[in-house]
């Protein structure tokens, strides 16, 4: 993303993060742009590059020298956001991190991997994590795929899906991935089960407040998931708030995130407590 001719324009909500004078640092993850394969969903290294991005803007001079950081994402974004406030503080320990604010985010991947098989935007989505997994943990797709769709898969994952001519691209590219498009489930094969339960987020750090938004009507990551991971965070004693956006479903949700999100994480830099969706219900 950075590379391109205008690579903050994909930033939601930057105008009013600069309006409210906030220091925006954002990372192209690994691989995009640099040696390597593109680990896409992968949270660790995603988590760590998102941390390091605030590291690096610290250190440019009379631009970020603040230690308190709020962490801010949608979809995959949201993922690697989430996996980074798990260990910002022993990564980290210089930077203090006010809290975490995720729109549509993967949590759970391998009940929503079972629910992307019942549809095509979430059969693609399948197709890009299996290409990158393969490709990062040198793991051989030959047990999920035959050579015919292996060829569609690669050519799936290599199409950038932001802007409208990749979005027709991979549509027409997907025709093979019909709904029994595997050959076995990746949610119950060997290293597959355990590659997507690594790469799920399961706990968030107590004390650290998390936002949740979700789209009411979202076909990739779906809401019943997303509400289940919600309760068991409230059951672990995490201080989070689940906001549901009703009829907006996964493109809609970066968009109308925006303003809920910033005003939440306003009030996290100002000190304010947190609203929880745990027990009784606070409106902020």
């Amino acid at each position: 993303p950075s590379m391109r001719q205008t690579p903050v324009a994909s930033i939601a909500g930057l105008n009013a993060l600069r309006t409210n004078g906030y220091i925006i640092a954002a990372t192209d993850y690994p691989g995009l742009g640099t040696v390597g394969p593109v680990g896409f969903l992968i949270g660790k290294g995603q988590g760590q590059a998102v941390i390091d991005s605030v590291r690096a803007a610290r250190q440019i001079p009379d631009v970020g020298g603040g230690k308190k950081f709020a962490l801010w994402g949608y979809s995959q974004g949201a993922h690697a956001s989430l996996f980074a406030s798990t260990f910002a503080s022993s990564y980290a320990p210089e930077l203090s991190l006010v809290g975490v604010a995720a729109a549509a985010p993967p949590t759970d991947l391998v009940n929503l991997s079972h629910q992307a098989l019942k549809t095509l935007k979430g059969r693609i989505g399948i197709a890009l994590t299996l290409q990158s997994w393969s490709d990062k943990y040198k793991v051989s797709l030959s047990s999920l795929l035959d050579n015919r769709v292996k060829k569609v898969v690669t050519d799936v994952a290599n199409i950038c899906v932001d802007d409208l001519g990749g979005k027709l691209n991979i549509l027409a590219a997907q025709k093979p991935l019909e709904h029994k498009f595997l050959n076995s489930n990746p949610t119950i094969v060997a290293p597959w089960r355990h590659l997507l339960s690594t790469n799920s987020v399961s706990k968030l750090t107590v004390g650290v407040p998390a936002l949740i938004v979700q789209g009411g009507s979202d076909e990739l990551v779906h809401p019943n998931v997303t509400s289940q991971f919600v309760k068991e965070q409230c059951a672990h004693g995490e201080q989070i708030k689940l906001l549901t956006l009703s009829g907006k479903n996964h493109s809609d949700t970066e968009g109308a995130s925006v303003a809920p999100a910033l005003g939440w994480i306003g009030n996290r830099f100002e000190g304010k407590p947190a609203p929880t969706s745990c027990g009784a219900h606070v409106a902020e």
